[in-house]
Order: structure tokens, then C-alpha cells, then sequence
């Protein structure tokens, strides 16, 4: 949504360039064709009626195309603070009602008490570039899934990792916006939420989360590789989104590390914990 606002934007902006540009060009053809070919004084008369009226109408082509590309970007905004608080208020209540529902598991798992094998399924996408080539190399991606499979193995926990999808068409998406409250408002967070690995409905149906046991009903995790984080992070995870952030200079156990965040795992002081604080 926020690139099809942009491309709006930029369509509007070139309009109103062609406008005047147009203005220009019809005053200096009629100067040409009609005014030079009349007596003095009339052709500096006929000059300056010309100026004069292809003047005022252009300053009214400028204005309503200002005033569109105002409106435009009025309702622009709109949308995405209503699809953002939609789409953050349906993630709360999914993070809520998962924690209802798993909390009997949670009580028994204090005591003890395991019920059968959990499945962590990721859906792993890479954007790609100007060029269309992914700004972190698949091979990286790929020993990084790994990683993460043999980490979560270790706590009884299958990572189960689509086939890598590449993103093309969007190389702003590569810069990603800050883990951190500016961040988390970023027009960039609503397009992360769209991306997907699957498509169409069967292929929908394959990716919800359920029924994996750590994450409630939606779409399964997405993992997001990119080139920055504004913030400086190696990767991110912000409550309720169902994605994770990885950057080209993320570490080996990065992905596993923001999975145990996208988990409800917080941070640990010990040195050899997944979820110790990155420096």
C-alpha cells in the first residue's frame, strides 16, 4: 500500500511538471505563430495577453493538481494508520488468546509435564535489489536455518523452514526501519506483514501457524532478510507482528535468536544462553 502511495505521489509530481512545462509551450507557440506576425504595437500587445492568461491558467492547473496530490496524501495516511491499528489490534488479541489457551500446557510444563513435540515453522524471504539479486547471498540464509533447526532441536523443538522466497520489485524494502518506537510505526512494517511464501488459498492454508504450538493462528513466522535496520540491529523482533528482521550483518544464531523473541523468550545474562543480549 505505502508504494502504491508513493507511486501516486510520484505520478501527481510529474503531472504537475508536464503542466507547466505545457503552459510554457503553448504560450511560446502562440507568441510564434500569431503575435510575431502583428504590426507593432499589437504584437507586444498580443505578448503580454498571452503570458497574462496562460499565466492564470496554469496557476489553476497548479493549484488543483496541489490540491489533489494534498488529498491524496491526506487519504494515503488514513489508510495506513487504520490498517496499522487493525492489523496490530487482531495481532494483540492472537498473542492474548494464545496465551489463554496454551496457559493450562504452561502449568504443566512447570511441573514437568511435556505434551508431545512442538513444531516452529518459519516462512524464510529475502529481498532482493535494484538488480534483482538478493542482499544476502541464499547460501547465508540457508546455513543460517540450519543453525537455528540444530539450536531448537536441542529443546525438543522441529523448526520446520519453507523453500527461500525471493522479494523483487521493492529493493527499498532491503532499508528497513528501526526496532524502536519510530520503527514500529514505519510505513515499511505494514508491507513486511503482507510478504508471504504462499499463495493462493491452498497454499495459504499450509502456512497458518497452527498447528505449531508456539505461535497462536494467522500465518506462520515470516523471517525477513534485509540489508539494514535503520536502528543498527542485527535483527528484530516487535510484538504482535508475525515477522522477524535478519540484516546482512547478522550473526550465525541471529535468526534462532530473534525466533526465541517471536516466542515470548526475553533476554538472559548468561554467556552461553541463545537469548543472551547481542553486542
Amino acid at each position: 500500500m505505502a508504494e502504491r502511495c508513493r507511486e501516486i505521489q510520484e505520478r501527481i509530481e510529474e503531472t504537475r511538471t508536464e503542466a507547466r512545462e505545457e503552459c510554457r509551450n503553448v504560450s511560446r507557440t502562440i507568441s510564434e505563430t500569431v503575435c510575431s506576425w502583428l504590426p507593432w504595437p499589437l504584437d507586444d500587445i498580443c505578448d503580454v495577453v498571452t503570458t497574462v492568461i496562460t499565466e492564470v491558467v496554469c496557476g489553476i492547473v497548479w493549484v488543483v493538481i496541489t490540491v489533489v496530490s494534498w488529498v491524496t496524501r491526506i487519504v494515503c495516511e488514513v489508510v495506513f494508520v487504520a490498517v496499522w491499528i487493525i492489523s496490530h489490534v487482531i495481532g494483540f488479541l492472537e498473542w492474548l488468546g494464545n496465551r489463554i489457551l496454551t496457559f493450562p500446557e504452561w502449568l504443566g510444563c512447570l511441573v514437568g509435564i511435556r505434551l508431545g513435540s512442538k513444531r516452529f515453522r518459519i516462512c524464510p524471504i529475502v529481498i532482493a535489489n535494484d538488480a534483482g539479486v538478493p542482499v544476502v547471498p541464499l547460501a547465508v540464509i540457508q546455513s543460517q536455518i540450519e543453525t537455528a533447526v540444530r539450536v531448537w532441536a536441542q529443546c525438543g523443538i522441529e523448526v520446520i523452514a519453507l523453500p527461500i522466497t525471493t522479494v523483487t520489485g521493492r529493493p527499498y524494502l532491503a532499508n528497513a526501519s528501526g526496532c524502536n518506537a519510530s520503527g514500529y510505526f514505519g510505513g515499511d512494517r505494514v508491507e513486511y506483514e503482507s510478504l508471504s511464501c504462499c499463495r493462493g488459498f491452498l497454499e495459504s492454508v499450509r502456512c497458518l501457524r497452527f498447528p505449531s504450538g508456539l505461535i497462536w493462528p494467522r500465518q506462520i513466522l515470516k523471517a525477513i532478510w534485509v540489508d539494514t535496520i535503520s536502528s543498527g540491529e542485527r535483527g528484530c523482533y516487535l510484538l504482535p507482528e508475525s515477522f522477524i528482521l535478519v540484516a546482512s550483518s547478522g550473526a550465525q544464531d541471529t535468526l534462532a535468536h530473534e525466533m526465541g523473541h517471536a516466542g515470548d523468550l526475553l533476554h538472559r545474562d548468561e554467556a552461553d544462553n541463545l537469548m543472551t543480549t547481542p553486542t
